[in-house]
């Protein structure tokens, strides 16, 4: 591991220059190593083909003679000639060194004439098979005897009967084959030189070979590590904040666009941290604004006022959103519920809903509660004018609602319309009475005039106020949610409390949208239910 990890680490250099040199060794390694092969089989080839074409001649020679001593060894017998019959057997044996031995046998096993000692020849020699290449021997009855010393073929003895007349016997001469281990020795001594001088050769020209490739390696290798050295040294400087480092450009091969693709690279790494930079700022700003939204609104709880209790819920479809919802008590014990939607949602819109707020808030005050809805959404329009200048405009829906007379008075400037829900209606009267009224946006129109409206309530009624993100959201094929279906939420519980309600139209809602989580627009809504008993105020109610 210690030595993969010590690998790992060298250079890119080190590591290009010693596997081109171990290559290269290989390489040269197997052309030589096959050359002395070659040269092995062509040596075993030449030696077997001379041993053939050697011992063939002999045969061929040992054959002939014999058979002419055969032919003559019977005319001699025929005469009883036995003296100049050994005589010609010595002088051929001394006129032809391969000649060993000769011996003329007439019936019995005892010789009538030789020459050479068969027996001293014979000592050390062991018989053997036929050598191959031979060719097959006479059917005169001639047969061959392969003798052998140490494995190498030594002596080859002929024997070849003859007749002479009445008279019959056998020539049988041995022939000495040891100059084909001498040719041998004489062949391996010549490869062995060869295969040395060879091996010189393969190593000078493999030792060229493998400097040469070495050189020019080395020389590749430090051109292509060189940049690629550069490169790394600017990556590093980028990495310890140095942004306007950049490589060095100088080539058009693969290198040369690295370094212009890591130059791009590194400019867009600049322009990203700049945005993202910019981007957290931005965000930081967006979180500081979703929390001042978030203050203008009032508690996500239940809220009692009086024989009223009501609550709000409100989910913007981006960190800011254009929806507002509030109230607050007023004089004579009345209770202001105020919605709005500015167009569109994000920072400005709820730049344009806190104007909103700080109007009402301040109408409130300087009135001392003596508001009329007529004369607020008046004033409201002006300031949405005035601070939006006509870029933005805004529904918005003010109710009063005055537990005295048990009513209701309410204004409309283009906000949809919000739904009381009979709890007993008389006869002849609608279960469910939207509250309807007429007027502009607000921010439309500087002069805007508004109408109020006053509807009575009775124990057990449930008015639901909302913003059309809630009623226009889409399922997976693109149907809106729509009135119908959000008022069949509300009669399924209208025999619950506020929150029971609105927990009931927000977990229907939720199955039909595509995304509940991520609306397309802000979500606004709003219930209260009038009690049949005026229970104690909730701790913490009331909303100055």
């Amino acid at each position: 591991m210690a030595l993969i990890k010590t690998l790992k680490s060298l250079p890119i250099s080190v590591k290009l220059m010693g596997t081109t040199a171990a290559l290269l060794l290989f390489t040269v390694g197997l052309y030589g190593a096959m050359n002395l092969q070659d040269l092995a089989k062509l040596f075993d080839a030449s030696r077997r083909e001379q041993q053939q074409t050697v011992l063939q001649s002999v045969a061929a020679d040992a054959r002939n003679v014999t058979d002419a001593l055969g032919g003559t060894a019977g005319v001699f017998a025929s005469g009883a000639q036995y003296a100049d019959l050994t005589a010609l057997l010595s002088r051929l044996r001394s006129q032809d060194d391969r000649l060993v031995y000769a011996q003329v046998f007439e019936g019995g096993d005892t010789p009538v004439s030789a020459a050479g000692d068969p027996k001293a020849a014979r000592v050390g020699l062991t018989p053997g098979d036929a050598p191959e290449g031979l060719p097959p021997p006479p059917t005169d009855g001639t047969t061959l005897a392969f003798l052998y010393r140490d494995g190498a073929l030594d002596l080859i003895e002929i024997t070849r009967p003859w007749q002479a007349g009445d008279l019959t016997g056998r020539m049988v001469a041995g022939w000495s084959v040891a100059d084909i281990a001498a040719r041998n020795a004489l062949i391996s001594k010549t490869f062995g030189e060869r295969k040395r001088q060879a091996a010189i050769d393969a190593l000078l020209v493999g030792g060229l070979i493998v400097l040469l490739g070495v050189v020019l390696t080395v020389l590749q290798s430090l051109r292509i590590s060189r940049p690629i050295r550069e490169l790394t040294e600017v990556v590093e400087r980028i990495a310890h904040g140095e942004l306007g480092e950049r490589a060095v450009v100088d080539s058009d091969d693969e290198i040369g666009v690295l370094g212009r693709n890591f130059n791009y690279m590194a400019e867009r790494i600049g322009v990203l941290l700049e945005d993202t930079k910019e981007k957290a700022t931005y965000e930081k700003e967006l979180e500081v604004a979703r929390v001042i939204q978030e203050s203008l609104l009032p508690p996500s709880r239940l809220i009692r006022e009086g024989d009223f209790e009501f609550v709000g819920y409100f989910k913007p479809a981006s960190i800011c959103g254009g929806d507002w919802w509030s109230y607050a008590q007023i004089a004579d014990g009345k209770l202001l519920v105020l919605i709005g939607d500015v167009t569109g949602h994000g920072v400005s819109s709820a730049m344009i809903t806190a104007a909103a707020k700080s109007c009402c808030d301040t109408l409130r005050h300087v009135t001392e509660g003596e508001l009329t809805v007529t004369f607020l959404l008046e004033e409201l329009n002006k300031t949405i004018y005035e601070a939006a200048n006509r870029k933005f405009v805004m529904t918005f829906f003010a109710t009063i609602i005055d537990p005295a007379t048990h009513t209701m008075t309410f204004s409309n400037a283009g906000h949809n319309f919000p739904m009381l829900f009979r709890a007993r209606p008389g006869q002849g009267e609608p279960a469910i009475v939207p509250l309807v009224t007429r007027g502009n946006r607000l921010g439309d129109v500087m002069e805007s005039r508004f109408m109020e409206r006053t509807v009575p309530y009775a124990p057990g009624d449930v008015v639901v106020w909302y913003t059309d993100g809630l009623t226009e959201g889409v399922d997976g094929q693109g149907e809106e949610y729509g009135e119908k279906r959000f008022r069949r939420s509300i009669r399924a519980a209208l025999d619950q409390g506020a929150d029971g309600i609105l927990e009931r139209i927000l977990r229907d809602a939720e199955r039909w949208f595509v995304d509940f989580n991520r609306p397309e627009d802000d979500i606004t809504l709003v219930v209260g239910k009038f009690l049949e008993d005026t229970p104690p105020p909730l701790p913490g109610s009331g909303r100055s």
